[in-house]
């Protein structure tokens, strides 16, 4: 099949799959320690999250198109490949990985896999709910929270929608706020991707917490913010950014309009005055200097402000 890269991009945009950015990439990174022995990306794509990982470092990625993975598998060291859906039919289920990134599709549909004609699955059964089938984001992050091990921290780039949709995905939020499973949320900016301008949120995920708070940054002014749990229940379990770090718009203070017209005044005088002491000094050895020409426009001036509302005598007022 022939390819080219607007088509590609285009075919990509429609799948919700979008190009990581190798600065998106690195700072996806920045969540994880730096001794990082062994990484899983469960939508690897060509290996773009992978690819800032050191070559030492053993690389895991499962991804559904066969071009893109062979092409991962071309400039990747020590990696190792799986072509397939994760959602169906995930690759190296029975291990867990310390640490996992991922940029799953956005808001693609799913089908629940089946297991012996029943809805049934390891990786759906410790939720409660299932995700909807007309979006699969949480399905996603409940297939990277079960590939998880219990010491590790897994970096998730998600569409906004998952920080404050409602119903079913609402429900899955909040248990995952209860079984305190999110560590931290960071609202990045658009414009980081070459193919969509759109807003996306990471979700740092971890089985260790030390406690319930989750800790909010904004990647666009650096902000942060540590909220507590009781808050993020009083708001019903939303998660976007802007109930939890304010903007703050700087005051700018001027002075009041008569204080402003008072010290024009007092220049414009001064300016003047010193301009009458200059003539008053050049005109004794040259008699053709004289303040004629600037008296009569400054008379018309004058004469001007004079018209204008807001000249008012003595009587007047």
């Amino acid at each position: 099949m022939a390819y080219n890269i607007k088509s590609i991009k285009k075919e990509f945009a429609e799948k919700g799959i979008f190009y990581t950015q190798p600065e998106l990439a690195n700072y996806l990174k920045t969540f994880l320690p730096a001794d990082v022995k062994e990484v899983y990306d469960p939508t690897c794509g060509n290996g773009g999250l992978l690819s800032v990982f050191d070559d030492d470092v053993e690389k895991y990625g499962q991804e559904i198109n066969a071009e893109q993975l062979a092409d991962a598998e071309k400039h990747l060291s020590n990696f190792h490949g799986a072509c397939g859906d994760t959602l169906k039919n995930p690759a190296w289920i029975d291990r867990k990985f310390d640490y996992i990134v991922a940029n799953p599709p956005f808001s693609i549909k799913w089908e629940p896999p089946k297991i012996d004609m029943f809805d049934t699955d390891p990786r759906f059964e410790m939720c409660p709910i299932l995700p909807p089938k007309s979006m699969a984001d949480y399905a996603f992050l409940l297939h990277i929270l079960y590939m998880l091990s219990d010491k590790g921290l897994a970096v998730v780039l998600n569409s906004s929608g998952v920080t404050f949709r409602g119903n079913v995905e609402g429900n899955i939020r909040k248990w995952l706020c209860e079984h305190n499973f999110i560590e931290k949320v960071v609202a990045v900016p658009s414009g980081q991707f070459v193919d969509t301008n759109i807003a996306t949120y990471i979700f740092v995920l971890s089985k260790h917490k030390e406690n319930t708070d989750i800790t909010f940054i904004n990647k666009e002014d650096g902000k942060v913010a540590t909220i507590s749990f009781d808050e993020i229940a009083r708001n019903n379990f939303n998660l976007s950014k802007n109930l939890y770090i304010q903007h703050e718009y700087q005051k700018i203070d001027y002075e009041p309009t008569h204080v402003i017209l008072n010290d024009i005044q007092e220049k414009m005088l001064e300016e003047m005055e010193n301009m009458h002491n200059l003539c008053n000094l050049l005109s004794a050895d040259d008699n053709s200097i004289t303040l004629n020409n600037f008296v009569d426009k400054a008379q018309s001036i004058i004469s001007k402000m004079k018209q204008s509302e807001f000249y008012k005598t003595e009587e007047q007022k």
